[in-house]
């Protein structure tokens, strides 16, 4: 039996350091972000519904989405965002499910499945449980500002465009602190996987 793990985190709470953990570990992960952008590429279905639902605009000259284009037209209007949403859902969905079939047939014990916005996107049902990745806040604008180069400002906005760390936290099934050293985050994930499957000792 597959064990399917949800993560997730906050704007610079660091998740792609425990999803390097796990890759190092030869553990798969079904990253959202790049499914996200294959599902637009030129030729597939995702694109063909934007077309469709946006028009050929949001084309650059050789086929591919004028990502930018698209941005401008979702931003001023929240009924096209969410039209585009619902259109990349269902595609991003698909394509996850796919990759969890490919992985449990191939009996491994565990598929972890790398999504920003797990829970704004409602996927916390869909995993048998969810792994938040948290550091405070404080922290969080912190690390931001610095990776980004943003003023306090920008770094508060970018973050409350999210669900609040504090409530992902509330609502994990699994959290991993890591506001302390690289070292510290993996022994906590590292501990995890001891305890959950025993052939990781």
């Amino acid at each position: 039996m597959t064990y399917t793990l949800g993560l997730t985190g906050g704007i610079a709470t660091g998740k792609s350091t425990v999803t390097h953990f796990f890759r190092q570990h030869d553990i798969p992960v079904v990253d959202a972000d790049v499914i996200a952008r294959e599902v637009v590429e030129p030729g597939t279905d995702g694109l063909a519904e934007i077309v469709k639902t946006f028009g050929t605009e949001i084309l650059l000259e050789d086929g591919s989405l004028n990502r930018k284009k698209l941005g401008e037209i979702i931003f001023k209007d929240d009924d096209k965002r969410e039209m585009l949403n619902q259109i990349l859902h269902q595609e991003i969905h698909q394509k996850m499910m796919m990759a969890k079939e490919k992985w449990e047939s191939e009996r491994v014990p565990l598929i972890v499945f790398d999504i920003p916005l797990l829970y704004e996107a409602e996927y916390q049902n869909t995993f048998d449980a969810i792994m938040v990745v948290y550091v405070p806040e404080k922290t969080q604008i912190a690390r931001l500002m610095e990776r980004d180069e943003l003023t306090v400002q920008q770094a508060r906005d970018r973050i409350a465009s999210q669900l609040p760390i504090e409530e992902k936290k509330a609502h994990a099934d699994i959290v991993i602190d890591n506001s302390q050293t690289i070292a510290d985050t993996y022994e906590q994930v590292q501990n995890w996987l001891i305890e959950q499957f025993e052939t990781f000792k």
